[in-house]
């Protein structure tokens, strides 16, 4: 899993290894729950983008 992370975010290709839709999720809600902690936000949001280039 150390591959999906790195300086510009969570990198990899949607599907396929570790990169699913319930592991988008799950670091959604993993994230929101730190930021949140961290400045007292009650109801934090994440945003999860796609790139849509054909090279993305």
């Amino acid at each position: 899993m150390g591959r999906l992370f790195g300086t510009d975010g969570v990198r990899g290709t949607a599907n396929s290894g570790a990169l699913t839709p319930e592991m988008a999720v799950m670091l959604g809600r993993a994230s929101a729950y730190v930021l949140a902690s961290k400045r007292g936000i009650q109801r934090p949001r994440v945003v999860i983008g796609k790139d849509t280039r054909i090279s993305g």
